[in-house]
C-alpha cells in the first residue's frame, strides 16, 4: 500500500519507526510502518489487510530485531490495554501489561496470576508463548481466547511448553479464571516470587531467557561450557544467569552472533542442541 492508502485506513501509524524504541534488548532497525489500533475492529482490519506481511508487537520482550530492520508492517498493541473484571473472570485486551493485571487482581483479592507479576510483557505475548515461571504457566488459568481466526476455549488453544495455536494468529483478548484469596496470602506469593527473581534474574537490557529449557536447564549447560561473562561486542552472557544475554550498548548482530557462538560451543562440549526461545525479526 502507498502512503495515501495507509491514510485512508484512519488508524494511527508512523513510518520507518525504529524497533529499538520498542524492544527490551533496545536494538532493531525500522519497520515499514507501525500501526496503533485502538479497538478490535482496527486490529482485525489490519490483520486481514496485511495478512502475512505484519507482526504483532506487545512489550517487545521476547524479540531480537535485526539492525537493518524488518520489511513488514508492525501492529503495536499498546492502546489495546483495557481490563474488565466479572466476578472471578478477568477479560484482558491483548496489550494489557502483566504488571497491570497483577495489580488489579491484587486489589480485588484474586489469585492465580502471581507467577507473572514481574514478567515484562503483555498478556497477548504471554498467552501466545504460553509463558510462565516457577513451574506455572498462563495456560493454567486461561478460560478462553478471542483471536482473528475465532474464539477458543483452553483445550482449543493447543497449549504446550512455550507454544500455542496463536503463533500465526492475532490475539485480541484473553479471559483468565482466577480464585478468591486473602490479600495477605497473595502478598506472600508476590513477595516470594519477586525475591526469587531478584536473586536469579540479572538486570540490564535483555529478552529474558534466550533458550528453551527443553529437557535440560539451558543456563546450567551454558555455564558448564564456561560461557558466563563471554562477550561479543556490546553483548555478553550474564554472570548471574547464563541463559540471559545482556545488551551493553551493542548491536542486534552482536547479540545474534553471541547466540550462535553459545549454540556451537554447547553442542561441541555437551552434544546438546540449544533451541531459541527468543524470536527473530529481519535478516541476520
Amino acid at each position: 500500500m502507498n502512503i495515501n492508502q495507509l491514510d485512508s485506513l484512519n488508524i494511527k501509524y508512523v513510518l520507518n519507526e525504529p524497533l529499538k524504541n520498542w524492544t527490551t534488548f533496545k536494538v532493531g532497525g525500522p519497520c515499514k510502518a507501525m500501526f496503533f489500533p485502538k479497538n478490535k475492529e482496527e486490529l482485525f482490519t489490519l490483520s486481514e489487510l496485511f495478512k502475512d506481511e505484519f507482526f504483532v508487537l506487545g512489550n517487545g520482550s521476547n524479540i531480537l530485531c535485526s539492525d537493518s530492520g524488518v520489511d513488514k508492517i508492525v501492529i503495536n498493541t499498546k492502546n489495546l490495554n483495557k481490563l474488565k473484571l466479572n466476578g472471578t473472570l478477568l477479560i484482558c485486551e491483548c496489550g494489557a501489561k502483566n504488571s497491570d493485571i497483577s495489580k488489579l487482581l491484587y486489589e480485588n483479592s484474586l489469585s492465580g496470576f502471581e507467577f507473572a507479576h514481574k514478567i515484562p510483557g503483555t498478556i497477548g505475548g504471554l498467552v501466545a508463548m504460553n509463558g510462565g515461571s516457577f513451574n506455572k504457566t498462563v495456560s493454567d488459568i486461561v478460560c478462553y481466547v478471542v483471536s482473528f481466526s475465532g474464539i477458543y476455549n483452553n483445550s482449543g488453544c493447543q497449549f504446550s511448553y512455550r507454544s500455542s495455536a496463536f503463533f500465526d494468529d492475532t490475539i485480541y483478548s484473553v479471559a483468565l479464571k482466577l480464585k478468591p484469596a486473602e490479600r495477605e496470602d497473595i502478598d506472600a506469593k508476590l513477595e516470594r516470587f519477586s525475591t526469587l527473581r531478584k536473586i536469579k534474574q540479572p538486570r540490564g537490557n535483555s529478552c529474558g531467557s534466550v533458550f528453551l529449557n527443553d529437557g535440560y536447564f539451558a543456563g546450567k549447560v551454558i555455564d558448564q561450557a564456561g560461557l558466563k561473562g563471554y562477550r561479543i561486542g556490546g553483548a555478553f552472557v550474564s554472570k548471574e544467569h547464563a541463559n540471559f544475554i545482556i545488551n551493553d550498548g551493542g548491536s542486534a548482530q552482536n547479540i545474534y552472533d553471541l547466540i550462535c557462538y553459545i549454540k556451537e560451543t554447547v553442542k561441541t562440549r555437551s552434544d546438546i542442541e540449544l533451541k531459541e526461545e527468543v524470536k527473530y525479526l529481519g535478516k541476520f
